[in-house]
């Protein structure tokens, strides 16, 4: 028969045990909060740089390499890459601020302490209108484009579970290029 000294000793190395793995899943979960923090903020890095890249570009491809401003949406090309020209083909091709709409989206990667972190970032444009709600969709060509940049991480273990992405939208003009 055990003894109840031994039975104590034995809830108590249970006890011990339990508060021990306790104490090991609330810092686990604490790091993993802060990881997928940092890593969100490398996708926000990335869609910025991206949204940067794109919104640098001409407005329109009828746009590109004309020095006046267009004011008005007469004659302004269909959104991705243009008229089906096989020459714009990858980021390398693109001239004007819609032209990756639509395109699959592209692996990218950031660096993080010692690894790298991949990425995939996917582009949308739509053509936007200013009325009494704010900037709405047009379904007609306007002379305002939403550049929209949405980046994720690719799921790596606990990373991309649940899905850490950052998405950043920008109005463009064709005076703002």
């Amino acid at each position: 028969a055990l003894m109840p000294q031994t039975l104590l000793a034995l809830a108590a190395i249970l006890m011990f045990s339990y508060f021990a793995l306790s104490q090991h899943s609330a810092t686990a979960d604490v790091e993993r909060f802060a990881i997928t923090g940092e890593i969100e903020m490398a996708a926000a890095r990335l869609a910025r740089q991206r949204l940067a890249t794109i919104t640098a570009r001409a407005f329109d491809e009828a746009d590109v390499g004309e020095s006046r401003v267009r004011t008005s949406p007469t004659g302004l090309s269909p959104l991705g890459p243009d008229d089906g020209l096989l020459t714009e083909t990858s980021e390398a091709d693109y001239d004007d601020v819609d032209d990756a709409h639509g395109a699959p989206a592209r692996a990218v990667s950031a660096p993080w302490m010692d690894e790298t972190i991949a990425f995939t970032d996917s582009v949308s444009v739509r053509y936007v209108a200013v009325g009494t709600s704010g900037i709405t969709f047009s379904g007609t060509p306007t002379l305002m484009k939403e550049v929209t940049v949405t980046v994720r991480a690719a799921p790596q273990g606990f990373v991309g579970r649940p899905e850490i992405a950052a998405t950043l939208s920008q109005v463009v003009t064709p005076s703002s290029n």
